[in-house]
């Protein structure tokens, strides 16, 4: 009887999956591959972080857990030229073929280098003409400055480099493969697991731990690259790089600079904490703050793993006039969101104190309000998420960017505000406040005329 119940059991989900469509079983695929990815990126954290802490000096921890979010703050430097990528890349995919591929491909590479390079110089302008250099990572004592001043300087030379290398991210995930980007995360972390300890017991500093971590994630985007590109025979046949053509070049630029004000914005309201507690506040009291926030940011890479082929299937529904499995799409995507975050903040927050005397092993305890303000942030962040993968997808890019200017300047201007009061709570408490004044309107108005537009 048992294993009749068993048998129907699996016989029922496999007719479940039969009858899944195949846009649905490839959002499934993404988010799979991408929870082994994140999932091993998380474990990389755990590992190499209390590491670091206890080997460094708490100022050159800071410096470089501040390097390491600039990482994701810097997003927006390909000036949105990876977002339109990606949205040509899903327009090829559906019905432009391998031609409009390669063009956006050639012209995506094309931009993208001459960015990294035009950054690459102002970094060396300013380290050239500028009285002290390292004044960008905050109020650095005068013995850690040369050893600062070389971590940025690879850290400049890293992004240069890893903002075309990155480019390939954004095209498997436009084709929908992106299954492969949570392959190579896979990779980076076992790699980053293997080099980092190594280069703290060789007596590395934070010019090391850049290049064991920021510079293992460049090299596996340059791998990637290479992999994917021969493979599929992109660059194949003589005078390839003719492809690069005005017209996808300029609509790229075009694209790309609705992309680039949206994550600028995004980066100065989300991600600007660094700056504003490395300037007010201190290297040290980032460093002990970036370590809480981590873990809840342990909570938005599991969602944002299952949400990640969402932009995608978006964008093919969207072109293929499906709208009412786009519909059907969000609401299940919000309802999600909220439920695994609201869920996992709660443990999280109930399991903190062992978790740091565990984990850090260190007398560290941050206070309740500032776990509340950092658990109500998550919950919003992964609703949010969704929201804009719908949004991106359908090309609601001017909606959005007046939006997110006016919510970025808001959530900017009081962190500067708030944080002398409250310390790194006040960086977290600016940004929700100004989301839930600002965008959380202007999305609800955005999303009535969108879901009651009849198909």
């Amino acid at each position: 009887m048992q294993n009749n119940l068993k048998t129907s059991y699996i016989r029922s989900i496999i007719t479940s999956l039969r009858s899944t469509d195949t846009r649905t079983k490839r959002v499934i695929a993404v988010a799979g591959a991408t929870y082994l990815g994140r999932l091993s990126q998380g474990i990389a954290v755990l590992f190499t972080l209390p590491m670091a802490r206890h080997s460094l000096h708490p100022e050159l921890f800071g410096v470089w857990m501040m390097l390491s979010a600039f990482q994701g703050f810097m997003a927006f430097a390909d000036l949105g030229i990876g977002n339109g990528v990606l949205n040509q890349a899903t327009k090829a995919k559906t019905a432009g073929g391998p031609i409009l591929l390669r063009r956006t491909l050639v012209s995506g590479y094309a931009i993208t280098c001459m960015v990294g390079c035009l950054l690459f110089l102002a970094w060396t302008l300013w380290s050239m003409f500028s009285t002290e250099p390292t004044a960008l990572a905050g109020s650095i004592s005068i013995e850690n400055r040369p050893e600062v001043l070389k971590a940025l300087t690879i850290f400049a030379i890293i992004l240069a480099v890893n903002i075309p290398a990155s480019l390939i991210q954004r095209v498997q995930l436009g084709v929908q493969q992106g299954y492969l980007n949570g392959i190579n995360q896979v990779a980076c972390s076992l790699l980053t697991i293997t080099v980092v300890p190594l280069t703290l017991h060789l007596g590395g500093g934070i010019p090391e731990l850049v290049i064991a971590t920021l510079g293992v994630q460049a090299l596996i985007n340059i791998l990637n690259s290479l992999i994917w590109l021969h493979h599929f025979d992109m660059f194949n046949g003589q005078n390839w790089w003719r492809l690069a053509d005005e017209q996808t070049v300029r609509l790229l630029l075009k694209t790309g600079g609705m992309f680039f004000l949206l994550q600028l914005a995004a980066a100065f309201a989300f991600q600007s904490d660094a700056i504003v507690i490395t300037q007010i506040l201190g290297q040290s009291v980032y460093g002990d703050f970036a370590l809480v926030q981590k873990l809840f940011l342990f909570i938005s890479m599991i969602l944002n793993a299952a949400m990640l082929g969402l932009w995608p299937a978006f964008g093919d529904a969207i072109a293929s006039n499906n709208l009412c499995w786009a519909r059907m799409a969000l609401r299940r995507g919000i309802f999600v969101a909220v439920i695994l975050t609201t869920v996992g903040t709660g443990i999280l927050i109930s399991a903190m104190p062992w978790i740091l005397e565990h984990w850090l092993q260190s007398p560290l305890q941050p206070a309740l309000g500032l776990l509340l303000t950092l658990a109500t942030w998550t919950v919003i962040d992964g609703v949010a998420n969704v929201t804009a993968a719908f949004m991106n997808s359908a090309n609601i890019l001017r909606a959005q960017l007046s939006i997110a200017i006016v919510m970025a300047s808001t959530a900017f201007a009081v962190k500067w505000a708030l944080t002398p009061l409250l310390g790194a709570t006040g960086t977290v408490l600016s940004t929700i406040i100004a989301y839930c004044l600002i965008s959380v309107p202007g999305q609800v108005y955005i999303f009535r005329r969108i879901l009651n537009t009849k198909e």
